[in-house]
This record gives C-alpha cells, structure tokens and sequence, in this order.
C-alpha cells in the first residue's frame, strides 16, 4: 500500500500481492486463477501470522521491562507506573486491531455462507457437515477458526464449491445500482475509518513534557480535520493526499495540538487506513468498494478482504513500536530471575534432609550450576583458592537437562551454616566464583500450642490460636477443640479460630495432630484453656474514669467512651445510655441521655458546678459493636472538677 513509514520485507510482500490481486479481479479470470487466489489467499493469511507473531513480541517487551524494573534493588514506582501506561496504551492499540480484523472475517464467513447456503444462512447451517482433512480423514467444515489470541482466521478454500460465484459479493458490499453502499459494504468502511481514527486520538492524546518554565499542555488529534481522498489509486493520487496530511499534520504541531515525536506515525496511520471515496471502472466512476467486490470471484473478494486484515495488522506493528521505543529499560542479559537462596523451610528434623536450591538472582538457564560448599565453615569460601582446605570441600554440578536435580544437605539436632562459592560465567572476565553463605536449623520433632489473646476462651469472642507443629508437612497437621469450636485452616495471619459455647462450660481442650511419613496420625499436643465471660468495659469520660478533672477540660468533653481498659482484647464498645446526677435549685436531679453524648441540659449543669463539685454518671449501659445487646455496667463514674 502507498504512503506512511518503513515497511519491513513482510508487509512490502503484502501490499506486492494485493496490488497482483487488483489486477487479477479485472481479468476475466480462468479456473487456473480461480486457484491462483486461493493460494494467494493462505500465504496472506501465513504472512499475517507472522506479522501477529511479531506484534505479540512486542508485547512481550513491556512485561519484559515491567519484570527488570520490579526486580531492581530500590524499584522506581514513578518509572513502574510509565512503563504501565505505555503498556496499557499499546492493549488498547491492540484490542482496537483485534476488532477491526475479525470484523473483516465475520463479514468474510457471511460471503461464503450465503454463496453455498443461500442468503440468510449463519454457521450453525453448517452442522454435520464434513470435509477431506488432506491426510485421510474428516473434520467437520468450518469457513473461520479463532486462534489464542482471539484472531479470527479464513481457513483453506480449496474444497469450497463456489469459488467462482460473483453474485454474493457484489450483492452483499456493493448493491444493484452502484451508486449507494450496502450495510456489509458500510461495515467494511467503518472498520477501516473507525480503527483509524481510534488509533489517532490514542496515539496522540497525552500530556506534553514540560517546558522551561515547568508547564505543560495536553495534546490530541482531531480525525474530523482529515479529508478522504476521492480517488488514491495511480502514484500522483498517492501524493497528492500524502501532500495534504503533511500540511495538515504540520499546522496541528505548530498549533502544538500534537506531539512532534508522533507526527510520523499519525502520518502512517492516516496514509494506511484512509480509503479513497470512488474508483474509476471503464472509465466511470463507482464506489470505492465496487471496484473490488463488483462481480469479482468469491475467492477473489476473500483474498481482498484477507489483504485488508494486513494492513490492520501492519498499522499495529507500527503503533506498537512507537509506544515500545519510550520503554527505555535495559532487560537483564538472563532468561531467568529467581531468590539467591530458598527452600520450602529452613527448619528441619533431625533425620531428614533439606532441598535447597542455590542460585544467582538472575541466571541463564542455559548454562551448568558449579558450586563449591562447606558445612558450618566460615574460612574455607572467603580463603584464596591457593590456600584453601578441600580435605572437607564438596562439589555439586547441575547440567541444563538435570531438571529435578537439587542440592540436599541435613545435619544434626541445632544451627547450622552452609558455605560456598557458586561458578558465574562473564563474557569479559570468563568464570568466576562468587560466594554464599545460608543459615538453617535442624531440630526434633515437637508441636506447641499458645493461645494469642491469653490462656483463656472467652465466651462470646472469636479467641485467635496459634498453632506450630514442625518436622510435619502443613496440609497433614489437624487441630480439633473438645469442649470448642475451632476452625478447620489458619487464617492469612497464621491463626486459628476458636468459639467457647455459651453456658456453664468451665474449660475446653484444644488438640493438634499430624499424619506421618507411614500415614500413621500422631497426636502432638493437648493443651486445656479456661473458659470465661468476656469482661466488663469501664465507662470514660475524656479518658479519665475517675479521680480529678479541670472543669475547663470537662466543659468541652462531648460523650463517654466504653473501654476494656488495660485488657489485651480489641473488644469494640458503645455507650448507649447513661444518667448524670446533678443538683438544681439545691434539690438533686437526674438528667438522662439515650446514647453515649451530653445532653445541652447536662452540658450546661456542668458549666455551673462549682470547683470542687462532684460529676456523677450512672446507670451507664453498653453494647458490643457490632450488633450486640446493651447491657448495664456494674459501677458508674465520679469525677471532682478542680
């Protein structure tokens, strides 16, 4: 096709092929050819999975940097969320393509139903139908298959029986008359002007960089501005739009309305994706889309259609590039990026063996791992080669087809230290070895149990439990509760929950068990926990519940609070009601208040107390949030204001 940026060799072929195509429909076209066209057709097709190929490579270069920049030691978020945008930019680009491409298909796949099935027909009319697979058997007939990435496909037409009809194209993309566009023939249209006007505006919208004086303007392109050629088929038609969107183009930069850096793909967008209003036919002039659909062989018209999906997937390549040439992120020379040191655990007991996997943070997978490794030796790994003690030195080699090969160490019962030095190759300096050191510990076989709250269950409260039970696999170890209820797997804090019932219950006995290496269960601990009643809040008013208060202070206090106080339980109370004893007109009254605040009349008695006067607050009653039942509190609250 004319016009726009660098084509590579792929897309050059293409638009080679589409131009034979053109030529082809205005023959008066052989059986020969009619096959000429369903080959042409399935090279396009192959030439625009590796153009999809390509592309998803791309892609791949984003999640690529993303990758290196989370991996670096003091990851940069403002770089991490720009590398996010770009990537989200270049989905969107993509996702605009994958619409405007299957488009295409779909309306590729209604030709070809309605020539051999008649019009109106949909794919389910090709159920139980089956065709030659080409090596012996059958597979049942389908005109389009979606690949993994969600690409509709035009299959193989060489068993297709209608390659030659012309009616059905010309019927459904350009009419009777010539003269106006069909509904199909407007779908093909608008899958080119929509598709590039959408990339436009996402290319173009942004902010700029900011200037000297630290400002910045928006940018974005406006698609209405382009005028569609009336015809682009000879070279000087070419120009002479190509002409039209340099101006254009030109005055929107000036005007600072887009970005300079974009300016060359916009032009590619526009130049690839504008489709000419007319087309000359014998010399009079038609709609653009009769000049290809207008009695052309149905295998024709396809191999056309398939011929515009390339210049989808063309513009893609395009677009996609210019958003990766702003990822400016040097990928790590690995193919691998793992931990230095891990394993499942660093505790094991006293018999077993340890998996432990020792490698560079990033590494080529491709290569041998060579280490060196002493057991609780702190000299050996950091001595000169020349002076160093192998006599207790082991070796441990993992070729790249040794897969499941692991480096396995165990000791006795307490600490230990493996040492070592770990082969890296450079491409400058060759092999060289880089020392590690790893701490682990080996221990008996034991369990415990410890409540978090206290020794208790509380009635009423979800009491959290923590449980360990080491030299066990985690999914084999059971805790159940006689006396309780508790749950059947730890939260994401590791802990376990258990409920006391209500009643007169006095203790309660939580198990933990585990099932061993011979499937035998094995119970580890059973410890017995007390069961109470949650305690009582203590009523506060401005944190104090009681002694003395500055009557400056009290005047400005507008509620009491209920508080467990001292207590290591986070238990959430409201104060819903309460009584304050005063004295009016020298008689003592009592002012009420249904929730936890002063009333105005119990603020303003408070105003005229007297310095060394007495706050009275009773009949205080609580609730438990959430939900729970007021209750009364046993004592109330008596302050001396000073």
């Amino acid at each position: 096709m004319g016009g726009g940026g660098k084509e590579t060799p792929r897309q050059k072929m293409i638009g080679m092929m589409y131009l034979v195509l053109l030529a082809l429909l205005a023959m008066n076209v052989s059986k020969e050819i009619i096959n000429a066209f369903v080959m042409l057709n399935n090279k396009m097709d192959k030439s625009i999975t590796q153009v999809e190929k390509g592309n998803n490579t791309i892609e791949q270069d984003f999640q690529n940097a993303l990758t290196t920049l989370n991996a670096a030691q003091k990851p940069n978020p403002k770089e991490i969320e720009r590398v996010e945008k770009l990537m989200a930019k270049n989905a969107e680009a993509r996702k605009l393509v994958l619409t405007a491409a299957n488009t295409i298909v779909q309306l590729q796949e209604r030709m070809l139903l309605e020539a051999a099935q008649g019009p109106g027909s949909t794919r389910a009319d090709l159920a139980g139908i089956m065709v030659d697979d080409g090596h012996g058997g059958e597979h049942p007939l389908e005109y389009i298959k979606k690949d993994d990435k969600g690409y509709w496909h035009l299959q193989d037409l060489s068993h297709y029986g209608k390659k030659d009809e012309y009616d059905t194209p010309t019927r459904l993309f350009v009419g009777d008359d010539h003269t106006t566009t069909t509904p199909d023939g407007q779908a093909v249209l608008d899958a080119f002007q929509n598709l590039r006007d959408s990339l436009l505006i996402l290319v173009s919208s942004h902010e700029s960089k900011p200037d000297k004086d630290g400002k910045t303007v928006m940018y974005g392109f406006d698609p209405s501005l382009i005028e569609s050629p009336d015809f682009k088929s000879t070279p000087e038609e070419f120009k002479d739009f190509e002409d039209k969107i340099d101006v254009l183009l030109d005055e929107q930069k000036k005007a600072n309305k887009i970005d300079k850096e974009d300016v060359k793909v916009l032009r590619d967008i526009i130049v690839r994706l504008s489709l000419p209003k007319k087309t000359l036919n014998h010399g009079e002039e038609y709609p653009y889309l009769a000049g290809i659909f207008d009695h052309a062989p149905i295998v024709g018209a396809a191999a056309a259609m398939t011929s515009m999906r390339g210049d989808f997937l063309g513009v893609e390549t395009i677009v996609s590039q210019h958003f990766a040439k702003d990822i400016n992120v040097v990928p790590f020379a690995f193919n691998k990026i793992e931990p230095l040191a891990f394993s499942s655990t660093s505790y094991i007991n006293q018999g077993d063996s340890l998996s432990l996997k020792v490698m560079i943070a990033a590494y080529d997978s491709s290569k041998t791992t060579e280490l060196k490794y002493w057991m609780d030796d702190t000299i050996q790994y950091r001595t000169p080669e020349a002076e160093r003690d192998t006599s207790q030195m082991f070796r441990f080699t993992k070729k790249p087809t040794e897969f499941g090969k692991q480096l396995n160490i165990s000791g006795s019962v307490g600490d230990h230290l493996l040492t070592g030095l770990i082969a890296v190759e450079s491409a400058t300096e060759g092999k060289k070895w880089k020392p590690f050191k790893f701490n682990y510990s080996v221990g008996a076989p034991n369990a415990a149990v410890s409540a978090a709250d206290l020794q208790v269950l509380y009635r009423g409260w979800n009491n959290k439990i923590k449980v360990s039970a080491s030299g066990y696999n985690p999914e084999s170890v059971k805790v159940s509760c006689s006396g309780c209820s508790i749950s059947s797997a730890p939260d994401k804090d590791g802990n376990y929950t258990a409920k006391a019932p209500s009643g007169r219950s006095k203790e309660a006995f939580i198990t933990v068990s585990a099932i061993d290496d011979n499937g035998k269960s094995v119970e580890l601990a059973r410890e017995r926990f007390r069961i109470f009643p949650l305690p009582k809040p203590t009523v506060y008013f401005g944190g104090k519940a009681g002694g003395n208060m500055k009557k400056v202070d009290a005047v400005q206090i507008p509620k009491l609070i209920a508080q467990l106080g001292e207590s290591p339980l986070d238990v959430p109370y409201e104060v819903t009601e309460f009584v304050m004893l005063t004295v009016k007109n020298g008689q003592p009254i009592r002012l009420k208040s249904k929730g936890n605040r002063l009333t105005a009349a119990m603020k303003e008695s408070i105003k005229k107390t007297n310095k060394g006067g007495s706050l009275t607050f009773t009949g205080v009653k609580v609730k438990r949030l959430p939900g729970g039942k007021p209750q009364p509190l046993d004592a109330g609250l008596v302050l001396k204001l000073i």
